[in-house]
């Protein structure tokens, strides 16, 4: 926990947030009050940005609107870095302003940082929902999984079981989302329980795959910073446990069949990473 911002320099940044016309200083002090971790800091931030033609004035510009958001992707990554149940509601109050969401390249960075805060609210899963039906599910697969919370697992869940994206878009959600994860128990359970449902067979395939199997340039192509799986020797027993039953059970029921030489193969090395343990 940072330490907290006193009243009187909270108050100096909101005169420069109410006052200034220099996107410079404007952008220090809304990074400064967003990185604080400090509730009133944050709320002094929250009413700025829903001041009419803030926005504007924090990107340098002369009108009333603007259609750059660089300085305030800056906030948003400050917020992010330091979230707080004030950041959350910060955000979810932002969110609210029809004139924000006007622009969508401001919503990406406030998903970000809305996924960041522990525990998901109720209008925060609102938030993702809405935005996962509306083309940011992609945005939002590799948040949801990476706040980790059950509430934001079983919204991961909803995209991919639900009708908001096709199935080859699932598909690359759950590359980038799960392979680097998919070490963790609270992930490969959401991932039974999806393949146990009535998923279409593409859909099975990409959970199925991600989980056992890895093709960095058929997932990712030439990306420099693509996904890369754990490795499995630093895996708890329970995770490869659980790999391993849900694995025999792919077999037994060929699901997912095209991928099962590649069950089948990983399997069998988590029984020998298992048995070298407890020998």
């Amino acid at each position: 926990m940072a330490e907290q911002m006193p009243p009187e320099e909270i108050a100096k940044h909101a005169t420069v947030l109410n006052d200034g016309r220099d996107a410079e200083p404007l952008a220090v002090s809304a990074v400064a009050l967003a990185e604080s971790e400090t509730r009133d800091a944050i709320l002094t931030l929250a009413r700025a940005l829903r001041v009419p033609g803030f926005l504007a004035r924090l990107e340098g510009s002369d009108g009333e609107t603007t259609n750059d958001a660089t300085n305030l992707a800056d906030v948003f990554i400050a917020l992010t870095e330091h979230p707080t149940d004030a950041s959350g509601r910060l955000c979810e109050l932002i969110y609210s302003e029809e004139s924000f969401r006007e622009l969508p390249a401001r919503i990406n960075p406030l998903l970000r940082a809305l996924g960041a805060v522990k525990p998901v609210t109720p209008r925060a899963a609102e938030i993702f929902r809405e935005t996962s039906a509306a083309g940011f599910a992609q945005v939002n697969g590799p948040i949801l999984i990476g706040n980790g919370e059950p509430v934001a697992l079983a919204i991961f869940a909803e995209i991919i079981s639900g009708d908001w994206v096709e199935s080859y878009v699932k598909v690359d959600i759950l590359h980038r989302s799960i392979l680097a994860v998919r070490d963790r128990v609270p992930i490969i359970q959401m991932c039974d329980r999806l393949l146990r449902s009535n998923l279409d067979e593409e859909v099975c395939a990409g959970i199925a795959e991600t989980l056992y199997d890895y093709r960095s340039k058929d997932w990712f192509g030439p990306a420099m910073y693509a996904p890369k799986p754990p490795d499995w020797n630093q895996a708890p027993d329970a995770a490869l446990e659980a790999l391993l039953r849900l694995g025999e059970w792919l077999l037994h029921e060929k699901r997912a069949a095209r991928v099962l030489v590649q069950v089948r193969g990983t399997c069998e090395q988590l029984k020998d990473i298992l048995r070298g343990r407890h020998q």
